[in-house]
């Protein structure tokens, strides 16, 4: 889509991989709902202290429920709040001046301040939201959060049981977000409270540890968010970045679009797309620059550049270096930031192997490296190189594919732009079957596994992707992003997402062949992606990076 133009994509026959066979039957066979979890130890068992209920209220979104997470969110660094709510099962009476441990594996966040208090015993797990969520009680304790994983200990007092159990609710004023391991993660990580010296619950796996009264105790994990970094070509070592090409729904500048897919998004891209064609804009411009310096909203900018009225080869031969010269001292006086930058993105179906064409693949390669080394050499050492590929098995067969590359030296990063669309099992799949499309993987391995084996020391990402909503399949969309996240920790190499939200159509009013790709096409569907980018592995990144 970045040529905002009509995909020629063949009709895939045959059949793929295992794992899409065996969703394709689940949604056919099940008409596409999602399978229901398994159950989890830690919900096992009512042992005195274990955690019996847990849930949060998010306040953008007043009649969800959270009480199935494997994750309970506090707080928020989004524009959203949450607010998490606890009960633990007591079958010995608490009273004020009982003395407790409270046990709390946090895992993701930021630095700050988490709250506990009392809590209300006047709500269920499986329907408190925004707009029913009774009021806390007291404050009870406030804890000191590192921003990364590590198990809490915390000595309590002035506590109070009810008829129910032993309720608390734990919240952030500060601005930052923390996530715990709720009961319906593995049980090891559950929370769990005890008496002070007392064995805590066996169903959270936790050994006694007394702790003085009013001392926490932490311990961190290796591979803790504080030891989370991000390279020089922007990779991150822990999570993934995501992003946004927002079109225009309604007329509105793709400036204003990126604001309004944000507000859907219920927060803030980690990179913003943008499209510059021909040999006159420079850029990054001033409202590119805005957005991303924003206060509380930084964002990554990344470009797809493509010539005008000139072939591959042209511009490899230096007609464009006039533009180029001068865009690079641009970028050097203005991009104080990383950056991306693609060069003519899913450029597979421009070549023309006819010879003196100028677009031939051998023609793309050196137009590629030709304008990397003009932008570089005159001063624009901040941005990082995209290959975008557009990723399908009809071009990844073609006697030149390969042909395109321009070099390591000059490609940074590999991206392809798949969607989810179509029919079962090839082009309407999952996340694991959309980066690895594939009719035949004995031709086409899919591109995921081509790039990770031909280039495995570059980070790959999808510079463009979407999820059409097909009322053939009514529950899809929801039951893409619904495992989504999970998959995407089996993709190590991909470590970034873009996501193409349209209506479906051109400017132009021409239909789109990828389909309606926006996250808020039906109701359910974008729960579902707001669930989905609420993902500790979605948010780690930017958390870690972005927001400090």
């Amino acid at each position: 889509m970045a040529n905002a133009k009509l995909l020629s994509i063949p009709c895939a026959k045959g059949t793929r991989s295992a794992v899409a066979a065996v969703m394709t039957a689940a949604f056919l066979a099940a008409g596409l709902s999602a399978a229901a979890p398994l159950a989890s130890p830690a919900l096992a068992a009512d042992v005195d202290g274990a955690v019996t209920a847990d849930t949060y209220s998010t306040s953008t979104r007043l009649s969800h429920t959270n009480g199935s997470n494997s994750k309970v969110a506090v707080g928020g660094t989004d524009g959203a709040n949450r607010v998490a709510y606890m009960r633990f099962n007591a079958e010995t009476k608490v009273g004020k001046s009982t003395e407790l441990e409270l046990k709390l594996r946090v895992n993701g966040g930021t630095e700050g301040i988490l709250r506990i208090l009392q809590g209300p015993s006047s709500w269920a797990e499986s329907s408190l939201n925004a707009a029913n969520a009774p009021a806390a009680g007291n404050l009870i304790k406030t804890v000191n959060v590192k921003g990364g994983t590590e198990t809490l200990t915390i000595a309590l007092t002035g506590l109070e049981s009810a008829s129910n159990g032993l309720n608390i609710v734990l919240e952030r004023t500060d601005g930052g977000v923390t996530r715990i391991d709720s009961r319906e993660a593995q049980s090891s990580n559950a929370p769990s409270l005890s008496t002070k010296n007392s064995t805590p619950p066996q169903v959270g796996g936790l050994e006694p540890a007394p702790v003085p009264e009013d001392v926490i105790e932490t311990t961190p994990d290796v591979d803790s968010d504080a030891n989370c970094t991000v390279s020089e070509i922007l990779v991150p070592n822990c999570g993934i970045w995501f992003g946004a090409a927002a079109n225009p729904l309604k007329g509105e500048s793709w400036d204003q679009a990126l604001l309004n897919f944000e507000q859907t998004a219920e927060r803030p891209m980690d990179i913003a797309h943008y499209y510059k064609r021909g040999q006159s804009a420079m850029f990054p411009n001033n409202n590119e620059l805005n957005r991303q310096n924003e206060q509380d909203a930084n964002r990554i900018l990344f470009y797809n550049w493509k010539p005008s009225g000139l072939t591959w080869k042209e511009v490899a031969d230096g007609k464009a270096d006039t533009y180029l010269k001068s865009l690079a001292q641009h970028m050097s006086s203005n991009a104080s930031q990383k950056f991306f930058l693609s060069l003519n993105a899913e450029m597979e179906d421009e070549v023309n192997q006819a010879a003196g064409s100028g677009q031939t693949a051998k023609d793309y390669a050196n137009f590629y490296r030709h304008v990397v080394k003009v932008l570089r050499d005159n001063g624009a050492s901040n941005m990082v190189t995209v290959m975008n590929y557009t990723g399908i098995q009809k071009w990844g067969e073609m006697s030149w594919f390969e042909e395109l590359y321009p070099g390591n030296d000059v490609v940074d990063w590999i991206a392809q732009d798949p969607y989810a669309f179509g029919k079962p099992p090839v082009w309407l799949t999952d996340m694991e079957g959309m980066v690895n499309r594939t009719h035949n993987e004995k031709t086409w391995p899919g591109f995921y596994n081509w790039a990770a084996e031909k280039y495995p020391s570059k980070p790959q990402m999808l510079a463009e992707w979407g999820v059409d909503e097909d009322a053939a399949y009514p529950s899809y969309k929801a039951d893409f992003w619904e495992t989504a996240s999970e998959q995407l920790q089996d993709l190590p190499k991909l470590k970034a997402l873009v996501y193409w939200d349209s209506m479906g159509v051109t400017p132009n009013g021409d239909k789109l062949s990828v389909g309606i790709t926006q996250v808020d096409s039906k109701a359910s569907s974008l729960n579902a992606f707001q669930d989905f980018l609420d993902e500790d592995y979605i948010n780690v990144a930017r958390e870690s990076f972005l927001n400090k």
